[in-house]
């Protein structure tokens, strides 16, 4: 026991004399606890600083990215908008329109254009007036390089609801291709009739005078649309060593003319777009012919039945265009016959044929550069024109005796600023035996403003 009390007391005073010592550590180790806790803190607010800052500038990247995405994106945008150009009248791949739009996305471009004319008539016996006759829309599209499509819509006399009711609107020609080669393509749809010079380049703003041929109005029924479909194509034939010569053509199945003409004219035969007034369909055909450049020879035929009872209405035709410098002749002749099988009450006229003649000299008087009339543009003309027109269709008995016959001379000067805008003016001698055609023996003025574009 003694031994125990003695061991108890020398461990106290053991622990008594290391107790001092002991607390010296643990607050030395808690100090170092604290400093740790502040460099950490101090560590952690420094990351923080740096987080913030990385943030901020990464923040920064985000924003010039995203900015640079949206240039990107508007330059992209701006790449793909449609692209619009003025290329001029008849420039365009397809069709008459000189606004071309650009399509980026692949399909296709779109030409878009038009014309229209004023004029004004001042013939004996007549009353002078005004007319605001025509107002075309021309639209095309190249849909892609072996398909197209090409378009005229026609209003006259200010349309159908115009004041006086006397105005008309209708679709001139609107058609697809489709190109095979150059040799043969594919057409369909309201074809502009490939008959004839004229009825193919009858555009006012094309035309030197105001006034359409008789043979235009009269024998061929100018503008002769069909709806059908056919060939069209062209070939380069080498003779030789001749390599200049051209040939193209164009030949179709259409619905025909139909039994609607007169022994004043043909304009009336044309027929329905929609229907056809009897089961055949007729053919129509050119062939052109181009020996050297700026030098043309067409050749036209027809022939298809024009009612029911399967009497046929054929026609025939040769025209022809040649430059000299700047003169131009052009010439056109058609024939046109009419099988009627004979009735009690059958009284048709039975042939229709008319021609003209057409001189055209272009000329630029140098002193005029700096005047109005010619500053301000490259190639102003004036051309010096005059033409003789005839027409003899034969009489159905229904006003006398004898062909109804009608001659023109027209002498003109016109003026163009540029090539798609012409101010016309011409003086016509008129003449006419039985019914009248067209002004019967009425001479007068007439004027006219076209413009293309």
């Amino acid at each position: 026991m003694k031994f125990i009390r003695i061991a108890v007391v020398v461990c106290m005073v053991f622990m008594l004399s290391i107790g001092p010592a002991g607390a010296d550590e643990i607050s030395e180790l808690k100090a170092m606890v604290q400093q740790l806790k502040s460099d950490y803190e101090s560590r952690i607010q420094g990351l923080e600083v740096k987080i913030q800052q990385l943030e901020a500038v990464q923040e920064q990247k985000v924003v010039d990215k995203v900015t640079q995405l949206r240039e990107e994106i508007k330059q992209e945008i701006k790449d793909e908008t449609l692209q619009v150009d003025y290329v001029g009248r008849h420039n365009a791949p397809v069709g008459d329109g000189g606004l071309l739009v650009k399509n980026p996305f692949g399909f296709g471009n779109v030409s878009l254009g038009g014309y229209f004319d004023m004029e004004y008539l001042d013939r004996e016996n007549e009353d002078a007036t005004f007319r605001q006759h025509r107002w075309i829309i021309n639209i095309g599209a190249q849909l892609a390089d072996r398909v197209r499509f090409n378009s005229e819509y026609e209003i006259e006399y200010g349309g159908t609801n115009a004041p006086a009711g006397d105005g008309e609107a209708k679709v001139e020609q609107a058609y697809g291709d489709y190109l095979i080669n150059d040799m043969i393509n594919l057409r369909a749809g309201a074809i502009l009739s490939p008959f004839g010079r004229y009825n193919l380049y009858h555009d006012s703003d094309l035309q030197e005078l105001t006034d359409r041929p008789i043979l235009a109005r009269d024998v061929i029924p100018t503008t002769w649309t069909e709806a059908g479909y056919g060939f069209f194509g062209g070939f380069n034939p080498t003779i030789g060593s001749y390599e200049d010569l051209l040939m193209n053509y164009e030949i179709y199945a259409v619905n025909g003319l139909d039994a609607g003409f007169s022994d004043i004219g043909m304009s009336g035969a044309r027929n329905s777009l929609k229907t056809d007034n009897n089961d055949n369909k007729a053919i129509i055909g050119r062939i052109t012919l181009s020996p050297f450049l700026g030098h043309e020879l067409g050749i036209n035929g027809y022939t298809g039945e024009y009612s029911g009872n399967e009497n046929a209405l054929t026609g025939i035709g040769v025209d022809t265009l040649n430059n000299f410098g700047p003169l131009q002749l052009i010439t056109e002749y058609a024939y046109f016959a009419v099988e009627e099988t004979p009735t009690a009450t059958s009284d048709l006229a039975n042939f229709f044929h008319g021609a003209y003649a057409q001189m055209n000299y272009h000329f630029w008087p140098e002193f005029l550069n700096n005047t109005f009339l010619g500053r301000g543009f490259e190639r102003p003309t004036f051309t010096f024109v005059n033409r003789y027109d005839w027409a003899l269709i034969h009489d159905d008995i229904d006003a006398g005796s004898g062909n109804n016959e009608e001659e023109r001379y027209t002498i003109g000067l016109n003026y163009r600023p540029i090539d798609s805008f012409v101010v016309k003016f011409e003086y016509q001698f008129n003449d006419t035996k039985n019914e009248a055609l067209e002004a019967g023996k009425n001479n007068g003025f007439v004027s006219s403003v076209a413009l293309g574009f």
